[in-house]
């Protein structure tokens, strides 16, 4: 299993807004172990959801917080065997609709992924994984920042 830092959520937030951005760092270690699960650790999109929902509902960075939502999310899934074949449109709007209450992130991310083989180059390292995500989900990225 692989997982994000809290290093690597900075990182992702600075990324994204395109510089350092203030962060609560108890919020932030939060969400980053959401990614964890006691005892065995084999459930991807439980733990992928419990992540996208920690960024969103706590929102430990002054901007950014639903695009790194959606970066840490699918990094964490693809990282995990999981692939997302959704256009940035319909990724975008999954995010919103967490953040908006009307979809758990559970439900979310049983829309955004699914097992499967990447399309992205294979042996990348997170970061440059991260990289791809970020370039890939130009638009839903654009599409995420208002308001963000």
């Amino acid at each position: 299993m692989e997982y994000l830092t809290t290093h690597d959520l900075v990182w992702i937030n600075t990324s994204i807004t395109g510089g350092v951005s203030p962060y609560n760092y108890v919020t932030l270690e939060a969400a980053m172990a959401g990614q964890y699960s006691y005892g065995e650790s084999d459930d991807v999109p439980g733990q992928a959801a419990i992540l996208l929902s920690k960024l969103i509902k706590t929102a430990p960075f002054g901007q950014g917080n639903r695009r790194t939502a959606l970066i840490a999310t699918l990094s964490f899934l693809k990282s995990n065997g999981y692939v997302s074949r959704i256009s940035d449109s319909d990724s975008a709007a999954l995010v919103l609709d967490v953040a908006e209450g009307k979809l758990t992130a559970a439900e979310a991310v049983a829309r955004l992924s699914e097992p499967g083989e990447s399309t992205a180059p294979s042996r990348l390292t997170l970061r440059k994984l991260i990289t791809y995500e970020c370039n890939d989900r130009r638009e839903a990225l654009a599409l995420l920042a208002v308001g963000d």
